[in-house]
């Protein structure tokens, strides 16, 4: 892609996600699903870190929009159909409705998504997003149908199939500071949020339909291995930071703020523990 060569880098300000996120809202509001179907809430992280690769590069301003847009309805896509429940005997009219609507829901952001890039002709953007959620969805299978031994392969799996639409963009458009460490940022993001709520309620909610995937049953058991991950990816963020330029330093800060808040938090859970 020849827009890589020049890079002029803008910084991720709270005012353009907020823009942003405000954007894609309105792209994905449809009065008649909302009445019957749980919409999950935008990634706000994912949201964030995608803007920031994407302001990494030397594309467009409507090209760096039109990848944020449509990679988050994406997300948001699969976030949905992953809300599908179970089928079951006793269900109600309404619970039958509200579970093929969030099929459709699911395939209603996915056509924007593909309406979005035709606008723009981006033949070879639409190839690596379809390929990602190809990839995604072989990650999900794996979820449900592996009988996991270890927390350490579990986290692995999930930590690839959360953040492979984010690696993705950063990969495509060429940028590696903050792609690098997406991944590993993402996964803690969401490990903290898990530990934020009280008792195992805060994992359920963080996990969804990949909750009864965990592989251990102690409540205790896999808060220690969350914090043994926070721990060692932390270390592992902090040191690749220090390499940022001097262009990325409000993005480097923030994202190490980020990471001191949750030692933060950790500490003061572990004292009241």
């Amino acid at each position: 892609m020849d827009e890589r060569v020049q890079v002029v880098v803008l910084q991720t300000s709270s005012m353009e996600i907020s823009r942003l996120k405000a954007l894609i809202q309105r792209k994905m509001h449809h009065t008649y699903i909302e009445q019957f179907v749980q919409i999950p809430q935008l990634d706000e992280d994912k949201l964030y870190i995608l803007t920031s690769i994407l302001n990494n590069t030397a594309l467009s301003e409507e090209k760096k929009e039109s990848y944020i847009v449509t990679a988050m309805l994406i997300q948001t896509a699969l976030d949905t159909h992953d809300l599908v429940p179970d089928s079951n005997a006793l269900q109600s009219n309404y619970e039958e409705k509200s579970k093929q609507l969030s099929v459709l829901a699911g395939d209603y952001y996915s056509g924007l998504y593909y309406r979005l890039l035709s606008e723009v002709d981006e033949v070879e953007t639409t190839q690596v997003l379809a390929t990602a959620i190809t990839d995604i969805n072989e990650y999900k299978m794996q979820l449900y149908y592996i009988n996991f031994n270890s927390m350490d392969a579990f986290i692995s799996i999930y930590k690839k199939m959360n953040s492979l639409l984010i690696t993705r963009m950063a990969t495509f458009t060429g940028e590696t500071f903050i792609g690098n460490i997406a991944a590993n940022w993402l996964m803690i993001r969401k490990l903290t949020s898990a530990k934020n709520h009280p008792a195992q309620s805060g994992i359920e909610k963080a996990f969804g339909p990949w909750f009864d995937k965990i592989p251990l049953n102690d409540y205790h058991s896999i808060l220690n291995t969350f914090d043994s991950f926070i721990r060692q990816e932390s270390t592992l963020i902090e040191k690749h930071l220090t390499k940022f330029p001097a262009n990325l330093s409000a993005t480097a800060s923030y994202l190490k703020e980020t990471l001191d808040t949750t030692s933060s938090i950790n500490s003061s859970i572990a004292e009241e523990g």
